[in-house]
């Protein structure tokens, strides 16, 4: 099998490469923005115009691209993410307030996030503007990691079991990189976890038990055959669902990393 990054759909190749010629672009405006510490002066109209920025580029190239099969694919690859970005912020993001000791401090009232998920006690808001800000990142995750694992696994001629360990350790280096990068002292003002150094060594397979589940499905997206736009849907939200399981039993094994 020869070796390639990108997707035998050309639809969908075309989208892994704008995404990933994005993902440096969006990066250095996030860094700017938070250590220059220009966003304190912003309200909550200025963080979601913010937000909102950053996926624009994704989730307007469905308008730019070239052929109607090409807008089709896009648009589904974006559904897809959106849903699951959804769900992670609606209701994960509480797992990971109670369970890993994360904490949100932006200056913001625009908030929305489920009602009845949650331990006791635990006070998390999620900022609306976040919900298109992880568009733009976790597009990059998950059309990385399917890059890397695509070009792995035929390289290497990789069997199901290694195919399945390459997807543990992407999973667990994302979530790694993304912990080490944002929760520095730098940002703490808006960021942090209660404990960093746990965070960074068991929080970050409870993290990347969130891309186990997701990362592999992703990357059938479109592959071998063009999905209907019921059945992008389906998948979003069974993985979804499959992902607030895997960590509501991860809570009831590991307690709370931030104790």
């Amino acid at each position: 099998m020869s070796a390639t990054w990108w997707s035998a759909n050309p639809d969908k190749a075309a989208f892994e490469r704008l995404t990933l010629i994005y993902t440096p672009i969006w990066m250095a405006i996030v860094a700017l923005v938070m250590l220059t510490g220009v966003h304190a002066r912003w309200g909550d109209l200025g963080f979601m115009v913010f937000g909102v920025g950053l996926a624009a580029p994704l989730l307007l190239a469905p308008l730019a691209a070239e052929t109607p099969a090409q807008r089709a694919s896009w648009l589904r690859l974006n559904l897809w993410l959106a849903i699951f970005v959804f769900v992670g912020n609606y209701v994960c993001t509480h797992y990971f307030f109670a369970v890993a000791g994360m904490r949100y401090g932006f200056p913001v009232s625009w908030t929305f996030e489920a009602e009845l998920v949650g331990a006791s006690g635990v006070d998390g808001k999620v900022p609306l503007f976040l919900y298109p800000m992880t568009h733009a990142y976790f597009a990059t995750y998950h059309v990385g990691a399917t890059v890397v694992h695509r070009y792995l696994s035929a390289r290497f001629e990789l069997g199901r079991a290694a195919q399945i360990a390459l997807i543990a350790a992407l999973a667990y280096g994302v979530a790694f990189a993304e912990t080490f990068c944002m929760a520095v002292p730098a940002l703490s003002e808006v960021f942090e976890y209660a404990e960093r150094g746990r965070m960074l060594r068991w929080g970050s397979v409870f993290y990347g038990s969130f891309f186990i589940v997701s990362l592999p499905v992703f990357a059938r997206v479109d592959e071998p055959e063009t999905w209907p736009l019921g059945r992008t849907v389906a998948s979003a939200l069974a993985v979804s669902m499959t992902v607030v399981l895997v960590l509501d039993l991860w809570a009831k094994l590991i307690g709370s990393l931030g104790a």
